[in-house]
């Protein structure tokens, strides 16, 4: 006879998995800490990147911080931009803000979360009550809090979800065509491969207790069964000292040798192996322990460089006055300098006012021309030669070097080369001839004439400029013409335009002939320049005038 069997409660709805409470008073020894910390260093770049966050003794200490740190606001920021790309405000200011908003978005669908309260069968906001945003809250909460964002990205990110999918080697949509093949499975060595992305035990000793390591330093976690809701967790070394402590416990709580002829149980075996492996990261953990000193070294230096960055004194502008370093070996005062300082600057400003305050006429403002006479700069005076007691100034001259420009004498340009004498038409006449010079020499300013030329004033048919002027030169051989009177007096010369003698004077007054025998007609050479002769025959062929420049100060 077949019993009656009550039938299934197909509605009664069934309960999640439930972890009881931590009584952890540190979030070294809460699972959750791994496991966020663990994200951050196998899908993100944080570590090592970001100042301050080099070990998860860091993560630790900026999570129990109860005040905005560079630390935290990172992570923040990292999980933030996985969740919502185009998000901007991640500032440690605003990133309170973003993060609660973010949370407020996912909270309100029917997924269950950390947060999720049984009584109202709904996700419970966890910054609701709590004042001064995410710092100000509890460690714990924290926590919590990074371990939901934490989940969020493994399920909804796509950075992150590309990553794991091409890991284990997840193709989406076999049964499509694609253009392109499928990417393959990454190399064990490569860090986002499924060997390196994966949070497993580095093994078991042989009570069945796990070892968990996160990264290459000497930080080690100790854990029972994680699939039984009683299972423990806790840290048991943070130094090289502790983890090389476990080592010797281990090797003394080890299995003894197995007689002959029989095998190592599955428990000693995996013992065995976890020894062996803690020995094998002993030096990793010397290279990372280096890379942290280091890194330590570096963030104490800058520390110390802005703390005296505060304290230093910054000039904002170059003194306009050259140190007289004589000056200061002679003991002048520090009053002394700071005002001849003040009085250098007050003239450099006057400079600049008086350029600024001038007339397009040339004439100063009112301003300018009622204000009292100031100390005027002794390089200008020195310039201009305005200075009066030269000898009262350089009296205390000690042999340094002096600039000429400054108006030093002679005497104190000690490195200098001897001065050479301007070469001049003068200084080249007297050298190659023995002759005075003569009424063919140029105008003042201009370039040398030969000793054959004579300038002329203007010539008929040719532009007058002030800049250059005609040279002819006679036929050789040919006495010029004299002009004469009509009742048979000789007159003296005129030049071109009658208004100029020609008895030895340049048309400008600046060069005399005094009567020398290359004097010639200033009519015969206009004649000569136009192509004729006295006799109106042809010269063109057999003089012809020369322009020469004459630099004329203007």
């Amino acid at each position: 006879m077949r019993s009656k069997t009550t039938p299934l409660d197909t509605n009664a709805e069934k309960k999640g998995h439930v972890c009881p409470p931590s009584n952890a008073t540190h979030p070294a020894d809460r699972w959750e800490s791994l496991f966020v910390y663990s994200f951050i260093c196998k899908f993100t770049d944080l570590r090592g990147n970001v100042e301050g966050l080099l070990t998860p003794m860091d993560f630790e200490e900026a999570l129990m911080l109860k005040v905005p740190n560079a630390v935290m606001t990172a992570i923040l920021a990292r999980f933030v931009r996985n969740l919502r790309p185009q998000t901007r405000n991640v500032g440690m200011e605003h990133i309170s803000s973003t993060v609660a908003a973010i949370l407020s978005d996912f909270l309100k669908s029917s997924e269950r979360t950390v947060f999720w309260n049984e009584e109202l069968k709904a996700n419970v906001d966890p910054f609701q009550g709590i004042e001064g945003g995410f710092f100000a809250a509890d460690w714990d909460l924290k926590l919590k809090i990074l371990r939901q964002l934490v989940e969020l990205q493994l399920c909804h990110s796509t950075e992150i979800k590309g990553l794991i999918d091409r890991a284990w080697g997840v193709v989406h949509n076999k049964h499509k065509k694609k253009e392109m093949p499928p990417e393959p499975r990454p190399d064990p060595s490569d860090p986002y491969s499924q060997e390196n992305l994966q949070l497993l035990p580095i093994g078991q000793d042989a009570t069945r207790k796990r070892y968990w390591v996160a990264d290459d330093s000497p930080r080690l976690y100790l854990s029972t069964n994680p699939w039984k809701i009683t299972a423990t967790f806790q840290s048991i070394s943070s130094t090289r000292e502790e983890y090389v402590g476990i080592i010797e416990r281990l090797k003394a709580e080890g299995p003894s040798e197995p007689k002959e002829g029989e095998k190592r149980s599955k428990l000693e075996v995996a013992h065995l192996a976890l020894v062996k492996a803690l020995e094998g990261r002993l030096p990793a953990i010397d290279a990372e322990l280096a890379r942290i000193a280091k890194a330590r070294r570096k963030m104490e230096q800058k520390q110390v460089f802005s703390e005296q960055a505060e304290i230093r004194q910054t000039r904002l502008r170059r003194t306009t006055r050259r140190l007289d370093y004589a000056q200061m070996d002679a003991g002048a005062s520090d009053d002394e300098l700071d005002d001849e300082e003040y009085q250098d600057n007050t003239v450099e400003v006057e400079r600049f006012t008086n350029s600024r305050s001038t007339t397009p006429s040339g004439t100063s403002s009112r301003r300018m021309s009622e204000a009292p006479e100031r100390r005027r700069s002794s390089r200008a005076a020195a310039v201009n030669g305005k200075r009066g007691s030269t000898d009262d100034v350089w009296s205390q001259w000690r042999g340094e070097r002096r600039s000429s420009r400054l108006g030093a004498p002679s005497g104190t340009q000690l490195d200098e080369p001897p001065s050479k004498r301007a070469r001049t038409e003068d200084s080249t006449v007297s050298a190659n001839s023995t002759e005075p010079a003569n009424g063919s020499s140029s105008k003042a300013g201009g370039a040398a004439l030969k000793p054959t030329e004579v300038a002329v004033d203007h010539v008929a048919g040719k532009k007058k400029s002030r800049f250059w002027f005609y040279a002819v030169e006679p036929i050789p051989g040919q006495e010029p013409e004299s002009a004469q009177t009509s009742n048979g007096h000789s007159q003296p010369d005129t030049g071109a335009n009658g208004d100029h003698p020609a008895n030895g004077d340049h048309p400008n007054g600046d060069h005399p002939t005094n009567g020398d025998s290359s004097a010639t007609d200033v009519n015969s050479y206009e004649k000569s320049a136009n192509g004729t002769n006295g006799n109106g025959n042809e010269r063109a062929s057999q003089e012809s005038p020369s322009l020469h420049s004459s630099v004329e100060d203007t």
